[in-house]
């Protein structure tokens, strides 16, 4: 099992917390800033680098979710050491930021995470404690799936480039499916 970790800044509503949920089943432990090990991996919207499968070397350390609001997501905090990733393209399926790109709660970004590292049997123990978490595979099954078959951040980014370019030409996108404009 990888290791997840969380450092909350206790800045949500903790009925409605899911890092306090994770760690109420057990599937996350919280850390405080000096105990995030060195080299894991720390999800983050202002890394360099996309997650993908390639990242699965480095889980072993430990996926960090860092709990914070997102009316407070300037305050993230640099940690040393740390493989710093940013998901890839993801629609929230949560109750408060349903069909929203990008704005998933921090139990929704550790499941995405192990998915695409294909964690999936870690990942299951997901489904049963939080409602939603079938909804998101559900909604995200076809990015999954090509995410999980990346060979990189490079190649996670192609594909993510070329869902925002169909949704930019969706004629151009159909014609080439179909030479024959059938």
């Amino acid at each position: 099992m990888i290791p997840i970790l969380v450092y909350d800044k206790d800045q949500c509503d903790p009925k409605k917390c899911t890092s306090k949920r994770m760690e109420k089943f057990g599937l996350a432990k919280e850390v405080p800033l000096n105990r995030i090990p060195p080299g894991c991996i720390v999800l983050t919207p202002f890394a360099k680098e996309t997650l993908s499968p390639a990242d699965l070397k480095y889980a072993h350390r430990g996926i960090v979710v860092l709990d914070l609001t997102w009316t407070h997501i300037d305050e993230i905090p640099h940690i040393k050491g740390e493989k710093a990733r940013k998901l890839p393209y993801f629609v929230a399926a949560n109750p408060i930021n349903w069909g929203k790109p990008w704005k998933l709660m921090s139990a929704e970004a550790v499941l995405a995470t192990l998915l695409v590292l294909g964690q999936d049997e870690q990942a299951e123990l997901f489904m049963p404690r939080f409602n939603w978490a079938p909804e998101f595979v559900r909604i995200n099954g076809a990015f999954l799936e090509r995410y999980r078959s990346a060979k990189d951040g490079m190649d996670i980014e192609r594909i993510q480039e070329e869902y925002f370019e169909s949704l930019r030409r969706p004629g151009e996108v159909d014609r080439a499916e179909d030479p024959d404009g059938d």
